[in-house]
């Protein structure tokens, strides 16, 4: 028996959809727009454009007069980024105000005008370009971002892991674009995928909070999506096997920690028959605190200070991460191996199965509570062509067997390990 999807979606044409999730459970109204791109080497630009447009409309033409016109509007806040699902670029703008009601004021068409502004009218140059000043500003925060991966070990560990195991596929560019790619950007190419962001980027509108059908509609026609001539989907996510050999990396930097990151594919991705045991089997490898690689690695034998694994669902990795000492990898790493073994196996304890299962479905629920996971999870599935049915996601880990996650766990399968240890910097 299927669950009931959380949004209801209507096609509004011109590769425009809007996802409506009509509740009273909330206080505010959250509308989140995100245009689809390929992640590519024109991401760095199209990361860019959100920043820029966040410094001012042609109407409010700073920081301070946008936020003073948000603080207006009894609060209302509107900011943008972006992010990636698999190889898929998101340039995503959120607005989130109180409801009509409890303002007293007509808030969700001030809303919707305010947003389009922002999409559609920023403030630009005589040449009527978004403004040079302003792009070379965020330019060189967005590069400095971009450089700050450097500096928090655990997070360049996990990005040098995956530059080294997916080298040649899309997956290996961050979301922002690499550092020397964003510092090489002209003015123009950020105009220019601004330009393509707004003509041609498939558009989807999440939509949560008190709103009628024919509210939420008219708030999405008024940003112009649907009036557009076409637009140019992004290819689907790539997938490759293991390989024959497991790849072995080491770089040495001054680090007081040694930072452990093992790098598995599977072929098993979100809408695959095995995906709920995948996640299962990810909570009870080391995606929970009651995972084994909790318990045995760090917690029994003493092999490292921190350690985890997490899925990315759209490609088909798993990625275990692990703060040691250098002189424990090679124990570390055979031990994080014998829990993935003893998975494929079938040996966990009913206990353990019970936990995870527990924390999992814990944090599924969960996502009610939260406009913004609710519309995560939506925005994952719908780039999959599945629809955002959690309750039919929580029968189906419930239906999880022992042999379902064995099954999973032997579809895992080591790729790449990076060891980044103590030696001289090369900084």
């Amino acid at each position: 028996m299927a669950g009931t999807a959380l949004f209801s979606t209507s096609d509004l044409g011109s590769g425009f959809r809007l996802h409506l999730r009509r509740t009273r459970a909330f206080k505010t109204i959250t509308a989140r727009l995100v245009l689809h791109a390929a992640l590519d080497a024109r991401s760095a630009a199209r990361a860019l454009v959100p920043r820029v447009l966040a410094r001012g409309t042609r109407r409010l033409p700073s920081l301070r007069d946008l936020q003073i016109e948000l603080d207006r509007l009894y609060g209302a806040s509107l900011h943008g980024e972006a992010s990636r699902v698999g190889e898929r670029q998101l340039v995503q703008f959120q607005a989130d105000w109180i409801k009509d009601e409890l303002a007293g004021a007509p808030l969700r068409t001030q809303m919707g005008a305010l947003l389009a502004e922002h999409l559609r009218d920023p403030a630009t140059d005589p040449d009527g370009g978004l403004r040079a000043a302003e792009i070379a500003q965020e330019r060189k925060n967005q590069a400095d971002e971009a450089a700050a991966v450097f500096d928090d070990k655990a997070r360049y560990a996990r990005h040098r892991l995956l530059e080294v195991m997916c080298r040649g596929e899309p997956f290996a560019r961050p979301a922002i674009g690499r550092e020397e790619e964003i510092r090489a950007l002209r003015t123009q190419d950020v105009r220019g995928a601004y330009l393509d962001l707004l003509a041609c980027a498939p558009a989807d509108l999440f939509v949560v909070g008190d709103l009628s059908p024919k509210e939420a509609r008219e708030f999405a026609k008024g940003l112009g999506f649907d009036r557009r001539l076409r637009t140019a989907t992004p290819r689907p996510t790539t997938t490759r096997k293991a390989p024959a050999r497991v790849r072995t990396v080491v770089e040495r930097q001054k680090v007081g920690q040694a930072k452990l990151a093992m790098g598995f594919r599977t072929p098993v991705r979100l809408g695959s028959p095995l995906y709920p045991a995948l996640a299962l089997m990810n909570a009870l490898f080391g995606g929970t605190p009651v995972g084994k690689l909790f318990k045995q690695v760090r917690e029994q034998a003493s092999l490292c200070y921190a350690i985890h694994s997490t899925t990315e669902r759209s490609k088909g990795l798993v990625v275990v991460q692990a703060g040691i000492d250098a002189l424990n990898h090679a124990r570390a790493r055979d031990l994080i191996l014998a829990q993935l073994e003893d998975l494929g196996r079938g040996r966990v304890a009913p206990e353990e199965q019970r936990l995870a299962r527990r924390v999992l479905l814990s944090a599924v629920r969960g996502m009610r509570d939260s406009p913004g996971a609710m519309i995560d999870f939506a925005l994952e599935r719908s780039i999959h062509g599945l629809p955002a049915d959690l309750d039919g996601l929580l029968r189906d880990l419930r239906r999880v067997t022992l042999e379902d996650v064995a099954r999973a766990a032997r579809s895992v399968k080591l790729d790449t390990v990076y060891l980044l240890r103590d030696g001289r910097s090369p900084r």
